[in-house]
């Protein structure tokens, strides 16, 4: 079943909640844009019966009927401009008395007064806007819009925990890619810096005779960071994300998680060596024929980075950008 899906992120910009409105086909989000809901003096979430008409704040949590795309030719007016896309509660969505939700764009978002809603899903960029009239113009168009009021990951609400020997081999593969500094999470292909965390930053550059988008501490091509971010439901790019998309590719792509976790180097290196250039398999051997780190250096960089981790706790603040 084709639906659309709206669902906060712990990210605030401007003084509003960033959400991410998807385009779901049953479980698993097919295409993706950010928007926002309501005032920016009005943000709080679940408020439930403190809900009034005239309260400014995002859309209530519920099932909502898509209505269809209304063509002002012009604007509807302050704010609103030229496409509508009503939002009708469905039975068992509460709205205590507020009325009047749509879809449209935010037209004030670039002023410093008068940006976000009175609850209706806006977006700033005209080009967002247009990918979700394109979702429903298609023949296989949404037949409904699920609003909750959850973050799609937060904190302590990861799919995968941290431990220590997961640290040790989260950091082994960054000092073998070469982004194990304070700027790991920041860097891209070519070590230039990049500072927007909201999505991978999606932009080839050149060494030499190679060029790539692999980007963050982990080298991820945009490719395999949308396979990720959809099969986590990642909320941005930020340090905590690429953490467990690394995690993820370890675990479901490679199908090595159980090795790592005990230790057996080779058995895992054989299956993430397919992932990760800079590492060998257990022959010693690289899989691309890039530079890589040997078996004996990969083995002593995990012994020193746990047997340096204490406690287990291993923290990588961002440092600020050079």
């Amino acid at each position: 079943m084709i639906s659309l899906r709206f669902q906060p992120t712990p990210i605030t910009d401007h003084g509003l909640i960033r959400w991410h409105l998807s385009l779901m086909n049953g479980d698993r989000p097919v295409d993706q844009i950010n928007a926002y809901s309501g005032s920016p003096y009005a943000q709080a979430l679940n408020t439930g019966s403190r809900d009034f008409p005239g309260s400014l704040r995002p859309l209530p949590p519920g099932r909502w009927k898509i209505g269809p795309i209304e063509d002002a030719g012009g604007s509807w007016g302050e704010g609103i401009g030229r496409y509508w896309i009503d939002l009708l509660p469905m039975a068992g969505t509460q709205t205590y008395g507020r009325s009047a939700f749509g879809i449209h764009l935010d037209a004030n978002h670039h002023q410093p007064r008068g940006r976000g809603s009175a609850g209706c899903i806006v977006t700033p960029r005209e080009a967002d806007l247009q990918r979700v009239l394109g979702w429903l113009r298609a023949k296989a168009k949404p037949e409904f819009l699920v609003c909750s009021h959850s973050t799609a990951i937060a904190a302590g609400q990861v799919a995968y925990n941290i431990t220590a020997v997961r640290r040790a081999w989260l950091d082994t593969i960054a000092w073998a890619e070469g982004t194990d500094g304070p700027h790991g999470y920041r860097t891209i292909f070519s070590y230039k810096f990049f500072s927007d965390f909201s999505d991978h930053p999606r932009q080839i550059q050149k060494s030499g005779p190679l060029s790539s988008d692999a980007a963050g501490r982990y080298q991820f091509l945009s490719t395999t960071w949308d396979e990720c971010k959809h099969a986590l439901d990642l909320p941005d790019f930020s340090p905590a994300s690429q953490d467990q998309a690394a995690l993820w590719l370890i675990d479901k792509k490679r199908q090595a998680l159980e090795f790592c976790d005990r230790l057996m180097i080779g058995p895992a290196l054989d299956r993430l060596s397919y992932e990760w250039a800079s590492l060998p398999a257990a022959s010693g051997r690289g899989r691309y024929g890039q530079p890589i780190k040997s078996v004996p250096q990969i083995r002593a960089k995990l012994t020193k980075i746990l047997q340096s981790s204490g406690n287990g706790q291993s923290c990588h603040p961002l440092a600020p950008l050079p």
